[in-house]
């Protein structure tokens, strides 16, 4: 995942949280809040319509049982039983009566029965008598009617008591939407932090400590790459940063020492073939002057092989140390490698050392030059006959690489004596040997032709079990 997408990622989640918490709140409010007051209010207004009634009711009967004229009574009686009637067509005309639906019938009916007994004790015509009340059937009717209007009171109450508790268990509800919304926040925001950690600031606090350590002259410092991000790719390439500054390091050490080896080499060659070629010279003409003088004549002998060791060894330094120019061509792999056995069966015959060739049918033809690389292998598997003791075996393969296209390789084996860990990394380095009467030469001159193609030489050993010298090359043929 990249670090632009890990950043939308956050954003993202932040926005969701965010909004969630918005619209859960604003839901929770104005639902559940506008709901259970709405219905506060609805059966409070009942109630209080309900209680309106039964006030003019009681005020009705106790206007019946005041000493009054009846004409002024019935006037006044009326008057309130008109309010009474519209009160109560409204009140049943309203759909929101539910709680008191089953009462509804009995209140319309004692309250019938209530305005009828009225009417017909008000209908004589005549002023009471002093004392005068109600008519059991009238009193029964107003009783009636107060009990039932206040059984919908009660009904209506308790509905209203009801919703208070619908509110509050609301409010409970609003408040823990509101805390777990605020703790989720804060988890979100916590987990956030913890990847803003993880992905950026651990990365960059790793490549700071590593351009302080490289600034600092440690190119062997490494990152370990925490993630496939930008920042992780940047960690990778700090160490292919860190690894080309110490291969050119390197290179450009190697190039000095070698220009100054090859200077001082070249003068001291330069100084000491004139010398030798006289001594030669004067071998050779001391040798055609007595022939006939058999131990005169070995003696110069030995002079001019000795000079020609000497001179030999002078062109193997030069061309350890000097620039080396290739000249690619297609050659067949098992032609090299059999021409280079073959040159080498004499040695490995007198030692007594076997030798196994094994070319890949794969291998048809590589793309290298064929002198440097000739020399090379004459390098490699010398160094290798020279390692094993009598009765043993050498063992030289060349195979292209499957999983690397265009490569190959070119691998020696040997059951000798080994390389000691301590001087693995010295072997290849010009006049570095640990052989009597060795020069150092050989293997030094094999890593740098595999160089000068592109390659890499390099060896396993272990002390007592042989060594294993591997060549990775490209310049493969292959054909389509």
């Amino acid at each position: 995942m990249q670090l632009r997408q890990k950043f939308g990622w956050l954003a993202l989640i932040y926005v969701l949280s965010l909004t969630a918490n918005l619209v859960m709140s604003g839901w929770c409010i104005v639902v559940y809040f506008q709901s259970a007051f709405h219905g506060f209010q609805s059966e409070f207004a009942r109630e209080q319509e309900i209680e309106r009634i039964r006030s003019m009711v009681r005020r009705q009967r106790a206007l019946l049982e005041k000493d009054r004229p009846l004409g002024e009574l019935a006037g006044d009686y009326d008057q309130i039983e008109q309010a009474v009637m519209v009160a109560m067509a409204q009140l049943g005309a309203d759909s929101r009566l539910e709680p008191i639906a089953h009462l509804w019938p009995a209140i319309t009916q004692a309250a019938a029965r209530k305005r009828l007994a009225v009417e017909e004790q008000l209908g004589t015509g005549e002023n009471p008598p002093p004392g005068w009340v109600i008519s059991e059937a009238g009193r029964e009717a107003f009783v009636e009617v107060d009990e039932l209007l206040g059984q919908a009171s009660a009904a209506f109450r308790r509905r209203r008591e009801s919703s208070v508790d619908r509110a509050t268990d609301t409010q409970q509800r609003v408040v823990t939407i509101l805390m777990v919304n605020t703790a989720c926040g804060a988890f979100l925001c916590g987990l956030g932090v913890v990847f803003v950690r993880r992905w950026v600031v651990r990365p960059v606090a790793d490549l700071r400590e590593a351009t302080k350590e490289i600034a600092g002259g440690n190119f062997a410092y490494r990152i370990a790459p925490r993630s496939g991000d930008e920042l992780g790719q940047l960690a990778r390439e700090v160490n292919q940063m860190a690894s080309t500054i110490v291969e050119m390091q390197s290179r450009l050490i190697e190039q000095e020492r070698l220009a100054a080896a090859g200077e001082m080499v070249n003068r001291l060659a330069h100084n000491i073939r004139n010398p030798l070629a006289g001594i030669r010279g004067l071998a050779e003409a001391t040798v055609s002057r007595h022939a006939d003088q058999t131990e005169t004549a070995q003696c110069q002998q030995r002079i001019i092989d000795t000079v020609d060791k000497f001179e030999k060894w002078l062109h193997d330094l030069q061309q350890s140390v000097s620039p080396m120019t290739l000249n690619p061509q297609r050659v067949p792999v098992d032609e090299l490698i059999n021409n280079v056995i073959t040159a080498l069966r004499p040695m490995m015959d007198r030692r007594g050392v076997g030798v196994q060739v094994q070319i890949d049918p794969a291998m048809r033809e590589v793309r290298i030059d064929p002198m440097h690389l000739e020399q090379a292998v004459v390098a490699l598997v010398t160094n290798a006959v020279q390692a094993s003791s009598e009765g043993q075996s050498v063992r030289a393969r060349a195979a292209p690489l499957a999983d690397k296209p265009g490569q190959w390789q070119l691998t020696v084996e040997d059951d000798g004596v080994g390389v000691p860990p301590q001087i693995r990394e010295k072997i290849f380095r010009p006049h570095f040997t640990t052989k009597p009467g060795g020069n150092g030469v050989g293997l030094a001159i094999a890593s740098k032709v595999v160089k000068a193609h592109g390659g890499q030489l390099t060896v396993d050993s272990e002390p007592g079990r042989g060594s294993r010298f591997v060549a990775t090359m490209p310049g493969l043929v292959t054909e389509d």
